[in-house]
């Protein structure tokens, strides 16, 4: 299938490892040109250097997205080197387990600032960009928390759950406009912690959590990442304010 993403600019935050650089380098494999961030200089220049074995022109700056002016100069540069944006991938990093008995009121702002705002911000930084474009897009990481909430997950469920209603009023405002918007709720998936959990203190947690999941195992990150990039390409045009979780059946709702 021709996805049609060949020359699309892509934006892919936290690109630096785990499911930002599967994504990122499923979008390379289709054509895409890339802009990634990363928080570690280190990480992030091994990604550019495994995305750029594949051809694709590859722009990467060491960008915190939880800093607002930080994310805006990112998307600014981006859109400067390649005159265009046309897919913005938002992504971050995790925030603290626990019940929500046990979190404050400063953890919850935290969570909000982590993991709920740096999505936005990043939306709003590039929408100008991408309401230039013949086929914006704008796919959002989630996670699967936010249909599922496991008890030691309240933070993470409570934060993220913000970009659904996110979501649908933005895909309002855009009506008529060549934009979808959609959130990716991500279950488990083999990434570098999820494997060291596997090896170190977790691997009884990570054996129950395959046995629970109906798929029998977690998930490959190039399972995600080709639903993202399905999603980014013209054959997805269709397909906006959609919540798509991919969680191996675990939080099936059909």
């Amino acid at each position: 299938m021709d996805l049609g993403l060949d020359g699309k600019v892509a934006m892919v935050a936290a690109a630096s490892s785990g499911l930002g650089l599967a994504t990122a380098e499923e979008l390379a494999n289709e054509g895409c040109r890339l802009s990634i961030c990363g928080r570690d200089p280190g990480r992030l220049e091994r990604a550019v250097d495994r995305l750029r074995s594949t051809g694709a022109e590859v722009l990467a700056r060491t960008t915190d997205v939880t800093d607002c002016a930080d994310a805006a100069v990112w998307v600014a540069e981006t859109a400067e080197h390649f005159r265009c944006i046309d897919i913005l991938v938002t992504n971050c990093g995790g925030v603290s387990a626990g019940p929500p008995s046990a979190m404050t009121p400063k953890d919850f702002d935290d969570a909000f600032d982590r993991v709920l705002l740096p999505s936005i911000n990043l939306v709003t930084a590039a929408l100008p960009y991408l309401r230039r474009s013949r086929a914006g897009r704008i796919l959002m990481l989630a996670s699967e928390a936010i249909v599922r909430t496991p008890v030691h997950f309240a933070l993470s469920g409570v934060a993220r759950a913000g970009l659904v209603p996110y979501c649908h009023t933005l895909v309002q405002e855009l009506s008529g406009e060549s934009i979808t918007v959609n959130v990716l709720a991500p279950g488990a998936h083999s990434t570098a912690i999820h494997e060291a959990n596997r090896l170190g203190d977790h691997a009884e947690a990570i054996r129950a959590l395959e046995d629970r999941t109906p798929a029998r195992r977690l998930g490959d990150p190039s399972e995600f990442a080709a639903v993202a990039a399905f999603l980014a390409s013209a054959r997805a045009a269709y397909v906006s304010g959609a919540l798509i979780v991919i969680d191996g059946g675990l939080s099936a709702t059909v």
